[in-house]
C-alpha cells in the first residue's frame, strides 16, 4: 500500500520515524525505532559566534504527564497542539534517551477540526502537530538556520507523493525515501528511509535573498552541507506573509486515493481519501532549535 508521511520539522533536529512494519511501503524495519545516540549539545560544541534565537529545550525532569498541565515547563515551549479529541498526552510523549525527545503519534481519531467546526474537519488527514512558541520577529527575518522547519518555507517528507490516479495504492519509486523540499514541493535532498536510525537536518533560510541551504547527517555523523544555496519560490518572502509563518513539529499522513470519490475531489486531501486503521505510527524529535546567521552549530555525539 502507498503511504505518505509529511514530517514538518521546523528547523534543526534529529528525528526517527516509527510505524507498524507489516503494512507500510515507506520502509522496512521495526515498529518502534531505536532511540539513537544523538547527544545533547555541550557548551564546548557550541561555537561562540552562533546565537540561538529559539531553543525547544526538553530537559530530563520533564514528563509526559506535564503535557496535560497548561502552566508546566514543557508547555511554556509550546504555542499550540494540533491533535484529536483526547488529551495531549494521548498523542505526545516525552522520552528520555540522551537527549530528551518528544514523540508525536497519530491514531484513528487524529482528525483536526479547525475552529471546532465539524463541517471543516480534516477527515482525509491524520495529523499531530506541536507548534513551538517562537518569536516571529527574530526567527523569520534576516538569515536564520533552522535545526528543522516547515509551513511552508521548506518541509521534510517521507514516502510516496500523493497521486489521485493511484486508486490501486501502488508504491512509487520514492516511497522509501525521506526528502527535504522547498516552498513548492521540489526535492532538494533525498535520503534512503529506515526506521532504526536518526536523521539530522539543518536548513539555513536567507529571508533577504530567498535561498535555502540544507545540511544533513545520519546517526552520529556530523552535519555536512548537502545542497544550496538554492533559490526558493518568490511567494516564500511575499510581504503578505511576513512574520506570519508558524513553526511546526508535525506528523501528517496523507490519505490513499479513494476510487469512490470523484476524481476532481481527490486532490482535496485534507477532506477526502481513504485511511487504513492505525496500529502504531509515530515520529520523535530532539535537538530542535533556531540560530542566527549561517554558521552551523555541531552538537557532540556520544554512545550513551
Amino acid at each position: 500500500m502507498q503511504r505518505v508521511l509529511l514530517l514538518s520539522v521546523l528547523l534543526f533536529a534529529s528525528h526517527c520515524v516509527g510505524e507498524e512494519p507489516a503494512r507500510t511501503e515507506l520502509a522496512a524495519g521495526n515498529s518502534v525505532p531505536k532511540a539513537g545516540k544523538y547527544a545533547a549539545p555541550t557548551r564546548k560544541s557550541v561555537a561562540k559566534a552562533v546565537k540561538r534565537l529559539f531553543d525547544f529545550a526538553l530537559t530530563p525532569d520533564m514528563k509526559t504527564a506535564d503535557l496535560d498541565v497548561p502552566k508546566s515547563a514543557v508547555n511554556k515551549l509550546i504555542g499550540y497542539v494540533v491533535k484529536g479529541p483526547d488529551k495531549p498526552s494521548a498523542y505526545l510523549s516525552i522520552l528520555h534517551p540522551s537527549p530528551t525527545k518528544i514523540q508525536l503519534a497519530i491514531r484513528d481519531d487524529s482528525i483536526f477540526i479547525p475552529g471546532g467546526k465539524p463541517a471543516d474537519a480534516q477527515r482525509g488527514f491524520r495529523r499531530t502537530d506541536v507548534n513551538p512558541a517562537i518569536d516571529k520577529t527574530t526567527t523569520l527575518t534576516g538569515v536564520t538556520t533552522w535545526y528543522q522547519v516547515r509551513e511552508h518555507i521548506f518541509d521534510i517528507f517521507g514516502g510516496s507523493y500523493f497521486n489521485p490516479k493511484n486508486i490501486y495504492h501502488q508504491p512509487m519509486s520514492n516511497s522509501r525515501t525521506i526528502r527535504v523540499r522547498d516552498f513548492q514541493g521540489k526535492t532538494l535532498l533525498s535520503l534512503p528511509l529506515k526506521y532504526d536510525q536518526n536523521y539530522n537536518f539543518a536548513v539555513t533560510v536567507d529571508w533577504i535573498q530567498n535561498t535555502l541551504t540544507v545540511y544533513s547527517s545520519i546517526g552520529t555523523d556530523p552535519l555536512k552541507k548537502a545542497v544550496g544555496p538554492m533559490y526558493n519560490d518568490p511567494k516564500a518572502i511575499s510581504p503578505e506573509f511576513k512574520h506570519k509563518g508558524e513553526y511546526h513539529l508535525q506528523l501528517l499522513k496523507y490519505p490513499l486515493p479513494d476510487a469512490k470519490i470523484p476524481a476532481e475531489k481527490r486532490l482535496d486531501v485534507p477532506h477526502f481519501g481513504f485511511q487504513e486503521p492505525i496500529k502504531q505510527e509515530h515520529v520523535s524529535f530532539s535537538n530542535v532549535f533556531v540560530t542566527s546567521g549561517t554558521e552551523i552549530e555541531q552538537p557532540e555525539f556520544s554512545d550513551q
